[in-house]
């Protein structure tokens, strides 16, 4: 590139970035977070919940100040008509403060990305391969590829996972032999301790359970591994079963 060509590009940028400034754009600020139209106006009372305050700027600067910020810096409410921003360090939910009325926008830093073909729930990303293999082996993709065989916490992620990768019966996915459930890998297991489950990801017991009724988990010697069926219950099976399976891995 030419020396004259890269001197008119530069002061193209300069002059982009400086009119952004001047301007405050929100939709530049939403690159970066996104927009809470529901908190509009409310301004919480709690003096824990800031970082800091900043006056005579705008919203791509507190922005800036946000993602930069040594401190934890959920996101920052804005203020059009004082040009006065704070930077916030707890989360503004109306079930847990107190608010102000006043002419405040929010921003909330945006919790992660997901790698291509992961999809993202809260602050987790999950993949759905549908190749197929052991337990083992499935347990192993999923590390090589910066994620675990799935965890499962809550009544809500649980139904996530249905309604997102477990489609209606498929013969292609689904063993004739096993119709009642067709089964998917996840990563609880009791390989350590008969009878005791843990989640692979930090051999934690298990919290939430959502076992088949009324036979599951059987606890037979040589059934280990815990899939999930595409209703939504768990069963315990042998290992070396080859089922497609789903990883987790937190959003980056």
């Amino acid at each position: 590139m030419h020396l004259g060509s890269f001197n008119v590009l530069f002061w193209v940028a300069l002059v982009f970035i400086r009119w952004m400034f001047c301007h405050g754009s929100n939709e530049f600020v939403s690159v970066f977070m996104e927009k809470r139209e529901s908190f509009d106006n409310n301004l919480p009372l709690t003096s824990a919940c800031y970082n800091s305050e900043i006056e005579n700027t705008s919203p791509i600067r507190c922005s800036f100040q946000c993602l930069a910020s040594h401190a934890v810096c959920n996101g920052i409410l804005f203020n059009q008509e004082r040009k006065t921003c704070k930077l916030i360090n707890c989360s503004p939910t109306h079930s847990a403060l107190d608010f102000d009325p006043g002419r405040w926008t929010l921003f909330w830093k945006t919790t992660g990305m997901c790698k291509t073909g992961w999809s993202k729930h809260e602050e987790f990303c999950y993949y759905f391969n549908q190749t197929g293999d052991t337990w083992s082996n499935s347990k192993r993709m999923c590390e090589d590829n910066g994620g675990y065989l799935a965890s499962i916490r809550t009544t809500e992620e649980n139904s996530w996972i249905v309604d997102t990768f477990l489609p209606p019966w498929n013969y292609t996915l689904c063993s004739p032999n096993w119709w009642y459930c067709c089964e998917y890998w996840i990563g609880g297991n009791d390989l350590s301790l008969e009878g005791t489950f843990t989640w692979t990801s930090d051999n934690s017991t298990l919290g939430f359970i959502n076992w088949y009724p009324p036979s599951e988990p059987d606890n037979n010697s040589d059934q280990d591994c815990l899939s999930i069926c595409r209703d939504g219950h768990w069963a315990d099976n042998p290992c070396e079963r080859v089922w497609p399976y789903i990883c987790k891995a937190p959003a980056i």
